[in-house]
């Protein structure tokens, strides 16, 4: 950006390049150790920021990572209204429109370990409408890549119910002579502790806060604004699941502040602060749905009057497997057998899960190396002398309750069917349920929550 004779601030962005997916998702992996995005853009385009992982919120970070070899492909669109530097006019109001700049944000992230996750974030500007040209005021030049955001996430404590993380980001800047920046500015780091928890299946919440460690150039000449410095970040998220509707509706507040001695921007508040209100409905097991919309709570810098935004998330995998999910699904250590405790309800009675793995997609077929999965679980069967196994099938929330109920009933069915009739074990000693969505053990708001809750459980009496 910069301020032209002709009183007119304009920022010449790098026109988007093709990136292919691979070189994307190789890049991310190589750039590990710089932890996950901060909420506000570091270059002054626009506060809205999406997570590249696709957890539980838009912008605010949950503690929880991708799983090893999960990957989320993320796509949204944004309009803000008012966002652009007026210097001398201060004619911006949420019942006067001045601008309005149209935005993307295409995003990949992958699990990497358990608790450590990459992503990599690729924000652009479409395009831009300007209704008052008077005045000391600024535009973008072209349309373009604003930056790079290379990020991480490690998880160091936590569980279903929430932990904590500490996540973090390098923005690296696709914009020349943009004033907020300065000339020639390196790279940005942000670094933020997040702390989240889930109070009962369909309510959760977030707590971000971080800094901002600015490396801005020299001041550009022509220009009234001078480069931002360090700052503060902070956001939080609460959220509501309607698991009847697949639908959860997601409140949010991202903000930041100067942490250092800053001059007056000519125009806008050097704190910024803005409220989005949206819902995310899952269209399928992979497949979410954003939309919402939000406006300023502080006329800060690239602070819109209005917002809309919609977007996609798409989560699949995993693409690899750990030794433990194809070695070890089921430890066996008699006695007592101890796979995946979940309950042990008196001593002569054990109980246990498996998960997802032993089905195809959205059916009661068993996949092929069901007979390894289970090896360990009919070998300590025909070792020991059980009075019962019986075994209980679970699905997640997406779709119609009473189909659910009808699969886990047939999945259940299925391997009681594969003991019988492959592995020759008593019949009459082997029970049967299903119980649908009805009791899940993690939340049903993001695609490895509902992994978790499509599960078979085996209860053996002794």
């Amino acid at each position: 950006m910069e301020l032209t004779p002709l009183k007119i601030l304009k920022c010449q962005l790098f026109r988007s390049a093709r990136v292919n997916a691979t070189v994307i998702s190789a890049i991310a992996i190589l750039i590990a150790p710089t932890l996950a995005p901060a909420n506000i853009v570091g270059v002054g385009t626009q506060n809205f920021n999406p997570v590249t992982d696709g957890l539980d919120y838009v912008t605010v970070h949950s503690s929880k990572t991708l799983k090893p070899g999960i990957f989320n492909l993320g796509g949204f669109f944004n309009s803000a209204t008012n966002t652009l530097p007026y210097v001398d006019s201060g004619t911006q109001s949420r019942t006067q429109l001045n601008d309005s700049l149209s935005s993307s944000d295409f995003s990949i992230g992958l699990g990497i370990l358990e608790n450590l996750s990459v992503g990599l974030s690729v924000p652009s500007v479409l395009a831009q409408s300007v209704e008052n040209r008077t005045g000391v005021r600024g535009d973008f030049s072209s349309t373009g890549n604003t930056e790079l955001r290379f990020n991480s996430k490690l998880r160091f404590l936590g569980g279903d119910s929430g932990g904590l993380a500490a996540v973090g980001s390098v923005n690296l800047h696709r914009t020349r002579n943009d004033p907020y920046a300065g000339s020639d500015p390196g790279p940005t780091y942000n670094v933020e502790l997040v702390a989240d928890k889930t109070f009962t299946n369909n309510v959760s919440a977030a707590f971000n806060l971080g800094y901002r460690f600015r490396n801005s150039g020299t001041a550009i000449a022509t220009s009234l604004i001078e480069p931002m410095k360090n700052q503060v970040i902070a956001s939080v998220a609460a959220s509501y699941l309607f698991e009847d509707a697949d639908t959860k509706l997601i409140a949010e507040i991202f903000g930041a502040l100067p942490a250092q001695s800053q001059g007056v921007n000519p125009t806008r508040d050097m704190t910024s602060a803005e409220f989005l209100l949206g819902v995310k409905h899952d269209l399928s097991q992979k497949l979410a749905f954003h939309v919402g919309g939000g406006t300023e709570l502080i006329q800060g810098v690239s602070s819109p009057d209005w917002r809309l935004y919609t977007g996609l998330n798409y989560t699949f995998g995993p693409a690899w497997r750990t030794e433990s999910e194809t070695d070890h699904v089921v430890r066996i250590e008699p006695p007592p057998i101890a796979v995946a405790a979940t309950e042990v309800s008196k001593p002569t009675s054990e109980k246990f899960s498996v998960g997802t793995i032993l089905f195809e997609f959205d059916s009661a077929r068993l996949v092929k190396d069901t007979p390894i999965i289970l090896a360990g679980l009919v070998s300590e069967l025909k070792r020991l002398k059980f009075v019962r196994l019986t075994i209980d099938g679970h699905t997640d929330s997406v779709g119609p309750v009473a189909y659910n109920k009808d699969l886990s009933v047939r999945r259940a069915n299925a391997i009681r069917d594969f003991l019988i009739e492959i592995e020759k074990l008593d019949g009459l000693k082997i029970e049967a349920n299903g119980y649908g969505p009805s009791r899940p053990i993690a939340s049903n708001g993001n695609y490895q929550g509902r992994q978790a809750n499509r599960r078979v459980e085996f209860t053996i009496e002794r």
